[in-house]
């Protein structure tokens, strides 16, 4: 199903009246009396809007129908476990969605697939995404670790530790 401008715009409207902390960076940005305040305001709420484009996107693309392959041990068909929830830590923040997962009615070993995972390029156990990783490092290749967890904090509002970036 491709998904129209007026859909996705549709999708982040509902998201805005029903969620409180969308309320709470309006009220923000209302009672911003500096261009400083205001700057960072906006930059919240930017960071907000991608955050539901991501997660809209993720969700319309898990409902798409799956075609499961085949068991790699008996080479029986595999079958739907339904929905799973998933959450990583992303440049736009975390973000959370569903998508399917697929075992072997045998369930032997090393069945579990998760096509979504596959098609983003997302491994197993992945926590955080790998334009987050690169940031960080970029940051690490020129300041020492702690000052570049406080930068990526400021730019993003993502806290890491220094010794995260470091590892």
């Amino acid at each position: 199903m491709e998904i129209t401008g007026s859909m996705l715009l549709s999708s982040i409207e509902h998201r805005t009246t029903t969620d409180p902390v969308w309320q709470q960076m309006c009220q923000r940005l209302q009672a911003a009396t500096s261009l400083t305040h205001l700057v960072l305001a906006a930059w919240q709420i930017g960071l907000w809007l991608a955050r539901a484009i991501v997660e809209q996107q993720l969700d319309e693309r898990s409902q798409v129908p799956t075609q499961w392959t085949h068991c790699s041990v008996c080479c029986t068909a595999l079958h739907s476990k339904g929905f799973v929830k998933r959450r990583m830590l992303t440049l736009v923040g975390e973000i959370e969605w569903k998508r399917r997962i697929g075992r072997c009615p045998h369930h032997c070993s090393g069945s579990h697939q998760t096509p979504l995972d596959e098609i983003l390029g997302i491994q197993a156990y992945q926590q955080t995404s790998l334009e987050l990783v690169r940031l960080g490092c970029l940051l690490a290749v020129f300041l020492p670790f702690d000052l570049a967890s406080q930068l990526l904090l400021q730019l993003t509002g993502i806290a890491v530790s220094g010794d995260t970036i470091w590892n």
